[in-house]
């Protein structure tokens, strides 16, 4: 058997938890909403960016809502999901993803239906009605093509805003320090900062060395 020596650090994790998945998302939207009426070229990417973002967004925490009741609400199949969990509890898996790889999650709107009457969560029809349309822009996104005039942008800017607003004001409501979660996300750190936060980190050591040596 190999040997390692020296002393064994610890691993850094690198992921997402349910609620940071969302959140993330729901940053990342915002930051291509924000730029939308200043941009003469690029809208055409931001806008994608943010219709998938927003989507991917508003279905993960929307999830996230019913995992605090059941995890077994997110699935499509509870009766699958329960064989699966079943099997986790008495084998050595991470999840059930892996006892079951074929397990599925519901779609957004599923997941809609399911908190307004599964877990009688009152839906404004506005913001349903906008959820539901920036659904269908994603799929045709995802699995199309698409393309618009310019009144048809300036709509679908209106529209991602307006979604935005409502949804952010929603899951306000109804998850713990969601503001929090969201002005968290994509922080980020180059190794440049992390080097010049480090030169200056052991600059400040040597001057308190040079201090407690005069006075010595």
């Amino acid at each position: 058997m190999e040997k390692t020596f020296g002393e064994q650090k610890d691993q850094k994790l690198i992921g997402f938890s349910l609620l940071g998945n969302g959140a993330d998302s729901i940053k990342g939207a915002h930051s291509c909403i924000e730029k939308l009426d200043d941009l003469v070229d690029g809208i055409a990417h931001n806008l994608k960016d943010a219709v998938i973002f927003l989507n991917h967004g508003i279905e993960i925490l929307l999830k996230v809502m019913l995992a605090e009741r059941s995890a077994a609400l997110m699935f499509t199949n509870i009766k699958d999901y329960q064989k699966a969990k079943e099997s986790l509890k008495k084998g050595n898996k991470k999840d059930v993803f892996e006892v079951d790889p074929n397990l599925q999650t519901v779609s957004l709107k599923e997941a809609l239906a399911r908190i307004e009457f599964l877990c009688d969560v009152e839906i404004d029809d506005n913001m349903r009605n906008a959820i539901f349309e920036l659904n269908k822009i994603r799929n045709k996104l995802m699995h199309f093509s698409l393309s618009f005039n310019e009144q048809e942008v300036s709509e679908l800017i209106e529209t991602l805003k307006f979604c935005y607003t409502v949804v952010c004001d929603f899951f306000e409501v109804h998850i713990e320090k969601f503001n929090d979660y969201v002005d968290d996300s994509r922080y980020e750190y180059t190794i440049e900062e992390y080097q010049q936060d480090q030169a200056e980190w052991h600059a400040e050591l040597m001057m308190e060395d040079m201090k407690l040596f005069r006075y010595e």
